[in-house]
């Protein structure tokens, strides 16, 4: 076995630059999650706070808040794609089990997705027109977009704790599990981070002219860094012994990132101050670094025991793999790759079983299918045909197939049709009435020697080259009276027999001539 065959063993880059882009593109992803999801709570709470107060509100800027939820999903979806695939190589072990073992929740993904888009676009059009139909979207469709990070949330926690899939399997769902504290704390801190980022996004982005709004926004952002600043305790209290140097390191930078934040919404400070748009990118990126340590080392032992043993598989089968791969291939020569199963599959439905060009596709050709029974050719000749195709005609190039195979196909095709037996040599001297029609009228096309002229090569399809191809008598004889329909040689009825007789044994004259002078 080699490495392109077991995928799980095989990663396009580095393991170090594979971390890198997964912190990049997941750190892109939440990013945008937590503005769509900050946006879209922030809006309801706006609307309800609004519509309790007022009997008729001013939803203009409500509206608008809401209306920003659609770029920023469309933003967060797309961008969810990159992290999901760079986990799946990162870390196939952990990320097929957890997501096998959670597959009812994640398969309700979608829907749940589907439902909160469209119900909360139903929320932003009628915010302004329909007040109750706008709070029913609104509830429904924020509570759908609130399940799915419980979902994601969950995945990754029980993703850490290889030592707890076997219980989960068993068991499922138990609220008294030992992750699910974790789990909890965990999905309240992305939501508070939800609502910290949407309410800065808007209070720098779309609240510069709303007065009323701004302070409530700085409140929102405040209140939202204290949760997280509680919420955060809590969950580092349920990690202690996964906790590293690094990992401390990045969560005591992000919390005086928090601290100084925190500080500057002091309710003292009324005005929206930008060492915010510094501060908040730090808490993010800090405790984001964080935690993909904390992953990496939790995940490392399960991938590193999983390679190591997929590895002693790869070493034990080894000596079987060449073998294994020799039997296979004489199997497919048997079963599929042999002349006689080509032909069935390829050439069959134009020139059905018998060769008499009656395949149950034939009655669709504009030019119909050569009857292989009546063809006396050189074998090298249909290699190029069956191998290039005919220009002009419905008969294809079979180029996908190597020399090998199609070797066996002529093999096929001259055993059934004994397509290769020599021409006979011309019965009996021509008429030099004959000769004057051949020259006069079928050299234009076929040459003097029957190779071919200029002209007629420049044909679609061409006329064959009767110095390596022939016909039965009464084949040609039929071809030179009637025509052949769909190509360029017409019937030569007004001829009379004997003449057409003629031509028919100089057509096939020029192979049964060339043979002979290569002997």
């Amino acid at each position: 076995m080699q490495q392109w065959t077991d995928l799980f063993l095989n990663k396009p880059l580095p393991e170090g630059w594979m971390q890198g882009l997964l912190f990049i593109t997941f750190g892109l992803h939440l990013l945008f999650v937590l503005l769509m999801l900050g946006t879209a709570i922030l809006s309801l709470l706006f609307f309800l706070r609004d519509l309790l107060r007022q009997p008729s509100p001013d939803q203009h800027w409500n509206e608008h808040v809401a209306h920003s939820h659609m770029g920023l999903k469309s933003l967060a979806v797309v961008l969810g794609v990159g992290p999901l695939l760079l986990m799946q190589i990162s870390h196939p072990h952990a990320f097929f089990t957890v997501t096998g073992l959670f597959s009812y929740a994640w398969l309700a993904i979608i829907p749940l997705l589907i439902t909160a888009f469209l119900l909360f676009d139903g929320f932003a059009h009628k915010i302004g027109t329909s007040a109750w139909l706008a709070l029913i979207c609104g509830l429904v469709g924020v509570a759908a977009l609130m399940t799915v990070p419980a979902i994601f949330t969950g995945a990754l926690t029980l993703m850490e704790r290889p030592a707890e899939w076997a219980d989960f399997a068993a068991s499922g769902f138990r609220f008294d599990a030992q992750w699910m504290p974790h789990w909890v704390l965990r999905y309240l801190h992305v939501m508070g981070a939800a609502v910290a980022f949407g309410a800065a996004f808007h209070l720098f982005f779309s609240a510069r002219n709303e007065k009323q709004k701004a302070p409530l926004l700085r409140k929102w952002l405040l209140g939202a860094l204290m949760a997280q600043a509680v919420i955060g305790l809590a969950l580092l209290a349920t990690i202690l012994p996964q906790l590293s140097v690094p990992v401390l390191s990045f969560i005591s930078l992000g919390a005086l990132a928090l601290g100084a934040a925190v500080w500057i919404l002091r309710p003292e400070s009324s005005t929206a101050d930008y060492r915010l748009l510094a501060l908040l990118p730090l808490i993010f990126v800090s405790m984001l670094l964080a935690r993909q340590l904390m992953q990496n080392e939790a995940l490392a032992p399960g991938q590193a025991e999983a390679t190591a043993q997929r590895e002693q598989r790869v070493r034990e089968l080894a000596p079987f793999s060449q073998k294994a791969l020799d039997a296979f291939a004489v199997k497919l020569r048997t079963v599929y790759d042999n002349g006689d199963t080509i032909y069935d599959g390829a050439c069959e439905p134009c020139h059905g079983l018998t060769g008499r060009g009656d395949g149950p596709e034939a009655s669709r050709l504009r030019i119909p299918a050569t009857d292989l029974t009546t063809m006396r050719t050189d074998r090298d000749y249909v290699y190029e045909m069956v191998r290039d195709g005919t220009p002009g005609t419905g008969m294809p190039y079979f180029r996908m197939f190597d020399r090998e195979k199609l070797e066996s196909l002529l093999d096929a095709m001259g055993k059934r049709f004994g397509m290769y037996a020599a021409t006979p040599p011309p019965p009996r001297d021509i008429s030099p009435v004959s000769l004057e029609v051949w020259i006069g009228t079928c050299a234009k096309c076929h040459a003097a020697n029957g190779s071919g002229s200029p002209s007629g090569r420049a044909m679609q399809p061409p006329p064959p080259d009767f110095r390596r191809s022939s016909l039965t008598h009464e084949q040609a004889l039929k071809i030179i009276t009637e025509g052949y329909p769909g190509t360029g040689m017409p019937g030569y009825r007004n001829q009379p027999q004997t003449v057409r007789e003629d031509l028919a044994i100089i057509c096939n004259s020029f192979r049964a001539a060339h043979n002979k002078s290569e002997k």
